[in-house]
Formats: structure tokens, sequence, C-alpha cells
């Protein structure tokens, strides 16, 4: 099944939506997501630091710094909601941005979707709006594509060592 994507605008506030199916049970899914030493592994733009608690509990803030467009964001992410193996949602002060990520069992394998809504502000907020949502656009959606796709290789490659 092809990936469904869309980014639409709700009034300031824009809207991202992306969908992969990973060759992995939503387990193994939810185990490489939650364990933060790989995160690294597949959100390369970032770093992260600073963190309060385990990343599958409600209440945990950490600290990311994303390069991107040639700017560097500092966000404070708190995670807000977790059902495990399920849901995990988090919302970060920069922004703002609000991102859930949703894993469904399909058989062995795993739909995983991401929603997030999100606003460009800090030093990208500078640049002019018919410009910046355009670019902020493309470039996030190029982002969120890769580490999606980063996420499943590591997924489906523990699921291949264990066989």
């Amino acid at each position: 099944m092809k990936s469904q994507r869309s980014t639409v605008s709700r009034g300031t506030m824009r809207y991202f939506r992306d969908e992969i199916r990973i060759e992995a049970p939503v387990e193994r899914v939810w185990a490489v997501l939650c364990d933060r030493s790989r995160w690294k592994e597949w959100a390369p733009r970032s770093e992260f630091s600073d963190f309060s608690g385990p990343v599958d509990e409600v209440g945990t803030t950490y600290a990311d710094t994303t390069r991107l467009m040639g700017f560097t964001f500092r966000m404070i992410t708190e995670v807000v909601e977790v059902e495990p193996l399920r849901l995990y949602h988090e919302h970060t002060d920069t922004g703002p941005v609000d991102t859930k990520i949703r894993l469904q069992p399909e058989g062995d394998a795993t739909r995983l979707v991401v929603e997030s809504d999100w606003e460009v502000a800090g030093v990208a907020g500078k640049i002019p709006g018919f410009l910046k949502y355009p670019i902020a656009k493309r470039v996030g959606e190029r982002n969120w594509r890769q580490m999606l796709a980063r996420l499943k290789s590591l997924a489906e490659a523990e699921v291949s060592e264990q066989e």
C-alpha cells in the first residue's frame, strides 16, 4: 500500500500526516521507537539530551536540538500521552509542535501513522510568511519521511536478525 501524506493549514497551525507499513510486529516497532539510545540512528538531524525519565512515560521531558533549513532549533519536549504499543504523543514548546505517533498491528506487520500540528517559530519565524511555510513544509515532510524510513529499516533489520 502506498504511503498516505498530507499537509494542510489549520489557521496559523499547519498539519502534517504520513504513514508507513513496517514489516515487524508492533512490539518490535514500539521497542525501537521508545529506545532513546537509538533515536540518533533514525533521527540523525537531532541531538537529544537531559531526559527526565523514560520516553514511554507521561511527564518525561527532554531537550532536542535540531538542524533544519540552515537553522538550529532548541526545543524542550514533554511526553503528554502514552498508550503502550499504540500511541506516543509529545508536545514541544518551540513552534509549538504537537506530534502523535500511532502504531496499528497488521498481522505480523505494523502500520505507523504520524500526525503533527506545527507552527514555524524561532529563527525560521524571521523568514517572510509567503516563503517560510512552503519551505518549512517541504523540509519538514522530507525530514519525517527520512526518519520513518530509517525507523522502518531498524525495526525490520531486528526482525531479520531474530529469524
